[in-house]
C-alpha cells in the first residue's frame, strides 16, 4: 500500500474523531449521539464512496498514462525501424541522399 494513502487515511480518521468529539462537547452533541446507528452507516458509506471515487480517478489516470507510454514506444520503434529500412534500401535509388528525401520517403512508408 502506498505510504501517502496510509497517511491520508490516518489523518481522515483523526479528523473524524475530532469532529465527533467536538460535536459531543457542543449543544448539537446530544442530537449527534442520540442518532440511530443507520445514520452513522450512511455517513460512512458517503465517505467511503468519496474515497473510492478519488482512488478510481487516480487509477484511471495511471492506466491511461501507461497506455499512452506504450503506444508512444511502439510508434517510435516503428518509426526508427522504417527509417533504418529506408536508409538501407533507398540509398541507391535516391539521387541527392539528403534528409529531406529520406523524410519524404519515410512519410510514404508510415501511412
Amino acid at each position: 500500500m502506498n505510504p501517502i494513502t496510509i497517511i491520508f487515511s490516518i489523518l481522515g480518521i483523526l479528523f473524524l474523531t475530532f469532529v465527533v468529539r467536538l460535536l459531543t462537547l457542543t449543544n448539537a452533541g446530544p442530537a449527534v449521539v442520540s442518532a440511530p446507528w443507520w445514520v452513522y452507516v450512511i455517513y460512512l458509506a458517503i465517505i467511503f464512496s468519496g474515497i473510492m471515487f478519488v482512488y478510481t480517478v487516480i487509477d484511471e489516470r495511471r492506466k491511461e498514462q501507461r497506455i499512452i507510454e506504450t503506444e508512444g514506444r511502439e510508434i517510435l520503434i516503428r518509426y526508427n525501424n522504417s527509417r533504418e529500412k529506408l536508409k538501407e534500401t533507398d540509398r541507391t535509388t535516391l539521387t541527392g541522399d539528403s534528409t529531406e528525401d529520406l523524410d519524404n520517403e519515410l512519410k510514404r512508408y508510415m501511412v
